[in-house]
């Protein structure tokens, strides 16, 4: 939550407009927006992870490590920057995040992709992850929710 740290999620975040207004229903977030759903976030048990490559900060990842209603790991947000995106960084970072899972013995993982967001439903089926139902996101968008099982 520090200044540096709400400026780089701001710069992660904000290269990525489309997505923004899938979620946000606003292209840009202002750092003090991402500071408050930071706070609400941890709140709930949500751990970050900033994506490096290059040198620099390449996307941040989140997961809630066990939602209370179904007992599962969720994966809340994978952004890459824009300068980043399609060079594999992001299939690389959600493999490095299931196998921590896999280690502790979990035996799925589960998230939700907004229905307009085409790009990311090929993203996570292509990784193997299956629609299960749909539902509501907290900023109510409908959502359909994939789950990878791990073998």
């Amino acid at each position: 939550m520090s200044p540096e740290s709400l400026q780089i999620q701001a710069s992660i975040l904000n290269s990525q407009p489309a997505f923004n207004l899938m979620v946000e229903h606003k292209a840009y977030l202002d750092p003090l927006e991402i500071r408050e759903d930071n706070r609400k976030n941890l709140e709930m048990g949500e751990k970050m992870l900033y994506i490096k490559a290059h040198s620099g900060y390449a996307g941040l990842i989140t997961y809630l490590p066990d939602y209370g209603q179904d007992h599962h790991p969720w994966i809340g947000l994978l952004v890459i920057h824009q300068q980043y995106s399609r060079q594999g960084i992001g299939k690389t970072a959600v493999h490095k995040l299931e196998q921590i899972f896999k280690q502790q013995g979990l035996p799925a993982v589960r998230l939700a992709v907004q229905l307009e967001n085409k790009a990311g439903e090929a993203f996570w089926t292509a990784n193997g992850y299956v629609r299960i139902r749909s539902a509501m996101d907290n900023h109510n968008n409908e959502v359909d929710v994939y789950e990878k099982q791990f073998k």
